[in-house]
């Protein structure tokens, strides 16, 4: 299977209780549930190596995001994680 920037290669879920707070330039910051974790591709090689990260998947508008994905849609945006409360 050849991966392509931004795929998500596996999910798992999240615990209750984390956000993300995410802030577009200009805009008022936004707080997400955040629903899993996910495997992202970050880059890849001609030779089909592939570079990735751990992203939070979060609910923002209705729909299901990572941050690159968000970006990829929306334009530039800061992020921040929020752990649940113990």
């Amino acid at each position: 299977m050849r991966y392509t920037r931004r795929s998500v290669v596996s999910l798992a879920p999240a615990e209750p209780g984390w956000d993300v707070e995410v802030t577009k330039a200009g805009e008022e910051p936004v707080l997400c549930p955040v629903i899993g974790w996910a495997i992202v591709v970050l880059d890849t090689t001609a030779e089909g190596q592939t570079e990735t990260a751990i992203e939070p998947a979060f609910v923002y508008d209705g729909a299901v995001y990572t941050p690159a994905e968000l970006a990829h849609s929306i334009g530039e945006l800061d992020y921040q994680i929020i752990e649940p409360e113990e």
